[in-house]
């Protein structure tokens, strides 16, 4: 009865805030839930069959792909706006369903698990991100692999390609392993498991402490980060009975286009080293705009700004701005590359004639600046 009662109090929450505020509401209702029943989301999860999906890149957009899977084999619970601290998971899971796909923060999976236990989870990747909240990559991985060997009856889906991923999946009971032929990894020269160096042959890695991109359940030829969490997406899908369906990965990329004063901007969020690499690949006009901002989401600390090559910009026009432009500014300078430094995006897109097509690579906080204005 009390929990009926609180759902039915955080509804409201969420109506009024919608009504009032214009906001969706979905994290004041979580907020309200778990003030007054600190125990919903174990409560909530008993009827439902849970999927979590954690990563540092890709959450949001596998998530949906995943949701779009299961959909297909009964009604699926889940966060639209892509809320995935407690308050989150606790408010997508006062909606009645038969499973439930919850996008799950790195460093709050392990108490999810813990509560809600999940028939499934999904690891997608682990590279340096929010090094203020963060740290180093290991902190995570750690959390990953102690929570995988306490929950049993939980199965562990991952890229092993990422050793990260493979040190939480050797920790698990029942783990799915899965590889896409191997790849480099900007933090992996050394073991998570037991701290030695890896030995690398290409894009594959081996330690003497038995961990290995070589022993996987399941190979799938090379691609982008977006086919490769498509992929996993219907693994998962297949585990639970569904059918593999057709995703569109530009879907899962985070991009939008739009038209400012006549250029044509192709939008692409870029949060840290591994999704700056990857959208990198994607430029391949002679114009380009790079924001970074630093808030709280975005991460405080850009010293992963380093970890990163801009080579392939090399000859091309750059424009920076945003709240760090002057530290992009700078390590593009440094590897060879000018740029123009502007206050904001507005000043920076006019530096293009019209007619031009301008691919934009954008901080957290500036892509749904972006996209949403």
């Amino acid at each position: 009865m009390r929990l009926k009662l609180s759902i039915l109090i955080a509804k409201l929450a969420a109506l009024l805030s919608k009504k009032l505020l214009r906001r969706s509401g979905e994290t004041i209702a979580g907020r309200v839930l778990l003030a007054l029943y600190p125990k919903a989301i174990s409560e909530l999860a008993k009827d439902k069959k849970i999927i979590c999906v954690s990563g540092t890149n890709g959450k949001t957009s596998t998530t949906k792909a995943l949701v779009s899977i299961i959909s297909k084999l009964g009604s699926v619970a889940t966060s639209p706006s892509g809320s995935n601290l407690e308050r989150g998971v606790a408010a997508a899971l006062m909606n009645k369903s038969d499973y439930a796909v919850l996008e799950v923060d790195e460093l709050h999976l392990s108490r999810i698990i813990e509560e809600a236990k999940p028939k499934a989870v999904l690891l997608l990747n682990l590279t340096r991100d929010q090094l203020h909240r963060m740290h180093e990559v290991k902190r995570v991985a750690d959390r990953w692999a102690a929570s995988a060997q306490g929950a049993p009856e939980t199965l562990f889906v991952g890229d092993i390609d990422d050793p990260f991923v493979a040190h939480a999946l050797n920790s698990a009971a029942q783990a799915q392993r899965i590889s896409f032929g191997g790849r480099k990894h900007q933090d992996g020269a050394v073991c998570p498991s037991c701290g030695k160096y890896l030995k690398w042959n290409r894009n594959n890695f081996k330690c003497s402490c038995g961990l290995t991109n070589s022993n996987p359940d399941q190979s799938f030829d090379s691609g982008s980060a977006a086919y490769r969490n498509a992929t996993m997406a219907n693994v998962i899908g297949e585990l639970f009975g569904a059918k593999p369906i057709a995703i569109d990965e530009k879907s899962l990329e985070r991009s939008v286009d739009q038209i400012y004063k006549g250029v044509k901007a192709s939008i692409r969020l870029a949060k840290n080293p591994a999704s700056w690499s990857e959208a990198l690949k994607s430029v391949t006009g002679l114009n380009a705009v790079l924001i970074v901002n630093a808030r709280e989401v975005d991460g405080i600390d850009t010293s992963w700004l380093w970890d990163i090559s801009f080579a392939t910009l090399s000859g091309k026009h750059v424009v920076v701005c945003g709240e760090r432009a002057l530290d992009i500014a700078y390590r593009l300078h440094v590897e060879g590359i000018e740029a123009e430094i502007t206050s904001n995006f507005a000043d920076a897109i006019a530096k293009f004639e019209k007619g031009s097509d301008v691919h934009v690579l954008a901080a957290y906080t500036a892509f749904h600046e972006l996209v949403n204005s």
